[in-house]
């Protein structure tokens, strides 16, 4: 598994919070590339409202090591990516919880961020993989809301993304369930 480390504090001075997550789909290829990057087999998908106010995805990947939960989500921290045009900061205008057991652990941790602020790792029961909940997107940058489109709208655009991955992906099995009902699996 990759170690999760601080970017380079140039590149990190050139990127703004929030800039790179534009809408619901933005959010779901970079988690739905991050389970890819963890080596799941299988990823989860379910999106509510357009992925505006809930987007989940489970994976079956390595999972995050409890002591890295709180790195991953430092404003710069990334265990893959070293330029600035690749970060997004999902966790900086939503509310995220984390849920992550490693391969052959007894047990998982649990972390909640709100707009960006991690509070304690904690102790879980879960899977292996992780598990990352995105709800209320851009609840602290109302500004953005205005550029959203229709729930329908970012629903679709989110159901695209993930029906790329499917298809460029067909080793890996992927499930979509959009406002309650199963779309792709």
């Amino acid at each position: 598994m990759p170690t999760i480390q601080c970017l380079d504090p140039h590149i990190a001075d050139l990127i703004a919070a929030g800039e790179v997550v534009e809408r619901p789909a933005s959010v779901a290829k970079e988690l739905l590339e991050n389970a890819l990057d963890a080596g799941a087999s299988a990823i989860s998908v379910e999106v509510q409202h357009g992925g505006l106010t809930y987007l989940r995805i489970t994976d079956n990947g390595c999972g995050i090591a409890p002591g890295q939960l709180p790195t991953a989500f430092l404003r710069h921290a990334t265990s893959k990516l070293r330029r600035a045009e690749d970060l997004a900061a999902i966790a900086a205008v939503s509310r995220v919880d984390i849920f992550s057991r490693e391969r052959g652990a007894d047990r998982g941790a649990s972390l909640h961020l709100e707009g960006g602020v991690p509070g304690e790792v904690t102790e879980t029961g879960c899977p292996e993989g992780t598990t990352i909940c995105v709800r209320d997107l851009f609840f602290n940058t109302p500004a953005r809301m205005k550029f959203m489109k229709k729930d329908s709208a970012e629903g679709t655009a989110v159901t695209g993304v993930v029906t790329h991955l499917a298809l460029s992906h067909p080793e890996v099995s992927v499930k979509l369930i959009r406002d309650g009902v199963e779309v792709l699996h």
